[in-house]
């Protein structure tokens, strides 16, 4: 069996054809509902992913609430399972590679790079409006349709509980250490500018194909997430503009109330400066 081949053939009434990733959370598997005759993603959480009875009933809480939402650039959440095969999520499945591939595999096109950043903003922006915080954004969860179109993945619908992270203050925490900001490391809590700082470590990425900091162990790694400055993107990539660099450089502020009010004004910015190089 190789790597992409279901350890299982079906999941409730989905037949699974597919592994798509697996993490921390638990394992993706592409899947055909039985029912409507519909290709989908299911999540199917690690038995021991669920801290707490308040933590489950949090998520499921808010995928109900979240069922109603859409948006051209977030993954749609169809559903939540909680039966005998497991605890799941239905989602929308994306036929695309995801930005590490991306940035991995594509030659370096400035206005499509920036393109895309708009894409994420908006679909940051609309998390925001909803009062969801992503909590993990980094390049492996900006996912591609096969005709371009950036959709957000994996985000954090539990961590949206106020009353969630006052009992169990872990629950927010599940950012990769590289792009963790430093209110997280501090223990404080989440905003939407905590996703912001997150992007920007992706767009300092995108456009010097380097990470801010370039350590070996994770207490350097926070403790430069905290008071280390990292180099302006321009000086580490001269084809990277240094109006945009300085955007850049913004996102990633130490203190949340330097970086943008919203992801609007930071995608309102990048798109004045593709329109001001036509």
């Amino acid at each position: 069996m190789d790597q992409f081949t279901p350890d299982r053939a079906s999941l409730y009434h989905y037949k699974l054809d597919r592994i798509l990733g697996q993490g921390g959370t638990g394992r993706v598997y592409r899947g055909i509902d039985t029912k409507k005759g519909e290709v989908v993603a299911i999540k199917l959480f690690r038995e021991n992913f669920f801290r707490n009875k308040l933590h489950l009933r949090d998520l499921v809480k808010s995928v109900k609430r979240f069922k109603k939402y859409c948006n051209p650039h977030v993954v749609q959440i169809y559903d939540f399972i909680d039966g005998a095969d497991g605890r799941c999520m239905i989602m929308e499945y994306i036929d695309g590679p995801d930005l590490k591939w991306y940035l991995q595999n594509r030659p370096w096109n400035l206005t499509e790079r920036i393109n895309i950043v708009g894409q994420i903003c908006s679909g940051l922006q609309y998390l925001h409006d909803q009062k969801i915080i992503h909590h993990d954004i980094k390049p492996a969860n900006i996912l591609f349709t096969r005709t371009g179109q950036a959709k957000l993945a994996d985000f954090s619908l539990y961590g949206s509980s106020l009353l969630l992270e006052l009992i169990d203050k872990g629950a927010g925490e599940q950012i990769t250490p590289m792009y963790v900001p430093p209110e997280i490391i501090r223990s404080d809590s989440p905003s939407p500018q905590s996703d912001q700082y997150s992007l920007g470590v992706t767009l300092y990425l995108m456009f010097t194909e380097q990470v801010p900091f370039q350590v070996d162990s994770l207490q350097r790694l926070y403790q430069c997430h905290l008071s280390a400055e990292p180099e302006h993107p321009t000086l580490v990539n001269p084809r990277c503009p240094q109006a945009l660099g300085d955007i850049i450089m913004r996102t990633l502020a130490k203190k949340p109330k330097d970086r943008f009010s919203d992801c609007d004004m930071l995608r309102i910015a990048i798109m004045k400066l593709a329109q001001s190089r036509i």
